[in-house]
Parts: structure tokens; C-alpha cells; sequence
């Protein structure tokens, strides 16, 4: 497959060929990552999906710099995305798992009071807007990927976990100092 074409189509916004070499490239990565990476033909197709999704943009951008690398990028983007894919699954299963093995005398201590509400709320509204909105996010979709927020706010994933652990480091500490009052 020419990916000179592919980059002419983006940036001369021509569709139909386009989309013929969207289709074309997609089974390509879909078939890589199949039989390179093992994956499965859903997990296969979201990463193909993304990765083509993020090229496309880059190339919008004029932000790929070498246009005769896209195919080895195209591939590098598809399996990083499905290795990240793996690795937040496997982590979301482990602490999944564990769950189960707290005992019901330590459940019932980490139940929210009251007044512990009222302390949250409180500190939720102090935070900046961009904090609440991300932290709001997360209230809302607690089984969320790290890579799905990562998108939602254009953040990295380290960014998403280091954001995360600071504003409830901050809601925390927020809470403990409402609560001594």
C-alpha cells in the first residue's frame, strides 16, 4: 500500500479515497495486531481504530515529520495502544479481584458518614474548575480507563493517574481539616 496516498487524501480532505485507504489500512493494523500481538478482533479493532484516529489527526496538524515512517508509526501506535489496553485491563482486574477480600468489619469502616459527605462536597467545591470537572469525571464513571479519561481531557495517562492522586491528596486533606473543626 502507497501511505503517500493515504497522507494526500487527509490533507487534500478527498473522501472517497480516503476512506478507501482508511479501510485499507485498518484491516492491515487489525491484522497485524492479531497476529503479532494476539489479540482479539474487538481489542483488535478499537486499537486499529485509535491509532488510525490519532494518525490522521497528527497529519491534520502537520505534526509527523517523516510521512515515509507512517507505516512503521501506524504499527508502533496500534500495539502501544494495545499493550496499554492489556496492561489497564490486567490492573483493573487485580484490583477488581481484591475487593472481595476486605473483610465486612473493614466495609462497614469505609462507609461514608454524614457529616464526612458534607465535608467532601464542601472540599469538591473549593477545588479549581478544571479539578472538578476531572475529579467529577471520575465520581462519575468510577470503572473509567486511565486511556479513556486520558482522551476525554487530551491528558497523557501518567498525567491522568498523577492529576487523579493529587486532587484526592488534596480532597483528603481538605476532608481531615473540615472534620477537626
Amino acid at each position: 500500500m502507497d501511505f503517500g496516498k493515504l497522507i494526500t487524501a487527509i490533507k487534500n480532505r478527498e473522501s472517497q479515497e480516503l476512506d478507501h485507504l482508511y479501510t485499507e489500512t485498518f484491516e492491515i493494523l487489525c491484522s497485524y495486531l492479531r497476529t503479532t500481538m494476539r489479540a482479539s478482533l474487538p481489542d483488535a479493532e478499537d486499537c486499529a481504530q485509535h491509532a488510525l484516529m490519532m494518525t490522521v489527526e497528527r497529519i491534520q496538524k502537520n505534526a509527523i515529520r517523516d510521512p515515509g515512517r507512517i507505516y512503521s508509526y501506524l504499527l508502533q501506535s496500534a500495539k502501544n495502544r494495545y499493550l496499554r489496553v492489556q496492561y489497564e485491563n490486567k490492573r483493573s482486574n487485580y484490583q477488581d479481584d481484591m475487593e472481595a477480600f476486605i473483610p465486612i468489619d473493614e466495609q462497614l469502616d469505609l462507609l461514608t458518614t454524614g457529616e464526612e459527605q458534607e465535608a467532601l462536597e464542601d472540599c469538591l467545591r473549593k477545588l479549581p474548575d478544571n479539578s472538578r470537572v476531572f475529579i467529577n469525571y471520575w465520581l462519575e464513571y468510577p470503572d473509567a480507563q486511565a486511556s479513556d479519561v486520558a482522551d476525554t481531557f487530551g491528558i497523557s495517562i501518567n498525567n491522568v493517574w498523577t492529576k487523579k492522586h493529587r486532587i484526592i491528596k488534596s480532597l483528603s486533606d481538605c476532608i481531615e481539616e473540615n472534620l477537626k473543626k
